[in-house]
């Protein structure tokens, strides 16, 4: 991709025969779809040459489950590596967090001697299983909510827009991403980041809108606007690192642990804040709040279906509930994640490698796009390109497939005592296909909606 055009990209695709066809590229998703139709459509390996390096595609989910298991010539590992260098980690952490530690080391158990980038998920995985961390994360997260969404709170924001006394009309995506950052922020480490920068949580949603540059290690002469507004952001976390622990109140268990971790390492302040910026990362309220409020009667299905949780006008909504027994939300959940997902994974190719027959060749990239992925019409329907509520409550089957690879995760959030509605007749938002993301792809356009009381 170093020959460009504006922000087209002159690319090859590569058959396993080798044979090359141009092709000016400005859309990431459709040049993966042009490059699975050019190849025939089988859903077979193909490859992409660019600038001299060539990068394997998996459309198949077969293929994808292969390359899941093979842990020994298909490193996920040097992907993370070269992506910690081009955020501007220093060499020292690096090698630092790629080190296997003793078994018997203080701090988190290590039985396996694994190194702290492999242990750091076990640490977040025991943050998030069912048990009194995952309770006390939850339970932060529903207060910062029940503040947040106050009517009041609602007025507040610099970008609402009053509509009358007993309403507030606010840009969806905006509202979106700003709630749902500010509560994650909230949640993890406690009220004292916002109090060392209020605009913490923009100046994210900043970096977030570049930090594909990331994933596709540009160099940093292409990328200034990106780590310009990193800088900005890690300003603020080394401030909160440099306070002591018990200075600070509020937090996830999983940030402080961490931390010990990381300065039993000996590593700096600033790799610190690098590290833990990752903890912003996935968000998707605002498709899921887009599709439901262009749907009367989904939103109607939805909003009886989770009067349950409300009752006795409990202000903490029962989690369990909403995951177990509201099958429409959750199918509506899962269409949105189908429909809005716009990640890849990747691997370093550190050996020959054979999937479905083809050779992948040491020293390239394999790339794994989830959206490709979602839109197979073999697996979803041939209706791939709508919002189907039902999909997968028609089929159950659909989530324990192959070719369902959610990214992200997340709990999904419900509408609380304020209804939602559109201000006005617009035209639903069009995703950003031409830009990838790390996560959830982002929107071309803005929906603005009116926020007022539910009546009973």
């Amino acid at each position: 991709m170093i020959v460009t055009q504006g922000s087209q990209f002159l690319i090859r695709f590569v058959r396993a025969t080798l044979v090359d066809m141009p092709l000016i590229a400005t859309n990431s998703d459709k040049l993966l779809e042009r490059g699975r139709i050019y190849c025939g459509n089988t859903r077979e390996p193909f490859a992409i040459s660019i600038a001299g390096g060539r990068l394997y595609v998996l459309t198949k989910a077969s293929d994808v489950a292969e390359a899941y298991r093979n842990i020994r010539t298909l490193s996920f590992d040097i992907f993370v590596q070269e992506m910690l260098k081009t955020l501007g980690n220093t060499a020292f952490c690096i090698d630092q967090m790629y080190r296997p530690l003793p078994t018997d080391k203080a701090g988190f158990p290590n039985p396996h001697s694994k190194p702290l980038a492999t242990l750091a998920r076990d640490m977040h995985l025991q943050q998030l299983y069912p048990g009194k961390l995952l309770d006390a994360l939850g339970h932060e997260f529903d207060k910062l909510f029940d503040c947040y969404l106050q009517l009041d709170s609602l007025h507040d924001l610099g970008y609402a827009r009053a509509g009358d006394r007993d309403s507030v009309v606010l840009p969806l995506m905006v509202w979106c991403s700003d709630v749902f950052t500010r509560a994650g922020q909230g949640a993890y480490f406690g009220p004292l980041l916002e109090e060392i920068d209020p605009q913490m949580t923009w100046k994210f949603l900043e970096f977030d809108e570049l930090s594909y540059q990331i994933q596709f290690q540009y160099p940093k002469w292409l990328s200034t606007k990106m780590h310009k507004a990193k800088e900005a952001m890690i300003a603020g976390l080394m401030v909160y690192f440099e306070t002591p622990q018990e200075k600070r109140h509020g937090g996830a268990w999983f940030v402080g642990a961490m931390e010990d971790e990381m300065r039993a390492l000996g590593l700096s302040t600033y790799d610190m804040a690098l590290l833990m910026l990752t903890e912003y990362w996935g968000l998707a309220a605002f498709w899921m709040l887009a599709y439901v409020i262009h749907d009367p009667e989904l939103y109607c299905t939805l909003v009886n279906e989770i009067q349950p949780v409300f009752a006795n006008d409990a202000k903490t909504p029962d989690a369990r509930y909403l995951l177990e027994d509201c099958i429409h939300l959750n199918a509506a959940w899962n269409e949105t994640i189908r429909l809005s997902a716009f990640s890849a994974s990747v691997r370093h190719v550190t050996e020959d490698t054979v999937i479905s027959g083809k050779v992948l060749r040491k020293g390239s990239r394999l790339m794994i796009p989830y959206r490709q992925l979602h839109f197979d019409a073999c697996v979803f329907g041939s209706d791939i390109e709508s919002f189907k509520s039902d999909r997968f409550l028609k089929d159950k089957k659909l989530t324990s497939g192959g070719s369902w690879r959610p990214f992200g995760g997340g709990t999904t959030q419900c509408p609380g005592r304020f209804q939602v509605q559109v201000n006005g007749p617009q035209q639903f938002p069009r995703g950003e296909l031409g830009k990838p993301v790390l996560g959830i792809m982002a929107s071309k356009g803005e929906l603005e909606v009116r926020i007022e009381p539910r009546k009973a």
